[in-house]
């Protein structure tokens, strides 16, 4: 489905995988991981072990084009994430304990990375730094949420089928899976 094959060479390993099916998975699901995982975590910890660094970082935003480049796409992938969403996708992990711990540490780090990004871009709130942005995101975002849950409903649906043994049935999800694969794509006008 995507613009290069998902493997590199062609062996079924995860060393051969392409970062790419990775970074789609995690924007159709409207996580966009790669974008933001980890800064939060990364800017408390700055903040508590060394507070003068992060009161310059803060400083710095206006100063440094580059950074100010960086943290404003970090900034756009957290706010296209949402929370429901993800949750909703979550609940596709069958293994509570496996679903709690993991969406528990991802949602943590959201509000900790949302926190940070709008203390060190000098808050006001994402629609006052890119209000173009915001209109756009707030405009498409129940059209997705709709197509998000109809995905989710169709992913249990097909595993369902598939744990069934149902090999036909599933197979005749494929054509609706990958619409809703596209309709999603394009509704958030990108593939990750």
């Amino acid at each position: 489905m995507g613009s290069r094959p998902s493997r590199r060479t062609g062996r079924a390993s995860l060393e051969d995988l392409r970062a790419i099916p990775w970074v789609f998975s995690w924007t159709q699901s409207r996580f966009y991981l790669p974008g933001w995982f980890g800064v939060g975590s990364a800017f408390e910890r700055l903040k508590v072990e060394a507070p003068d660094d992060y009161a310059a970082l803060e400083g710095s935003i206006s100063e440094s084009s580059f950074l100010r480049y960086v943290l404003t796409n970090m900034d756009g992938s957290i706010v296209s994430a949402n929370e429901e969403i993800m949750l909703a996708y979550g609940s596709l992990v069958t293994d509570e304990a496996v679903r709690t711990r993991f969406m528990e540490l991802i949602i943590a780090e959201f509000h900790r990375t949302r926190e940070h990004l709008g203390t060190i871009l000098h808050g006001g709130g994402f629609g006052s730094r890119r209000p173009r942005m915001a209109r756009t995101l707030q405009v498409r975002e129940a059209p997705l949420k709709v197509l998000h849950h109809q995905q989710v409903a169709l992913l249990k649906e097909w595993r369902r089928l598939t744990a069934a043994g149902d090999t036909a049935a599933a197979e005749a999800m494929i054509p609706d899976l990958l619409i809703s694969i596209n309709a999603i794509a394009s509704g958030l006008r990108t593939t990750g």
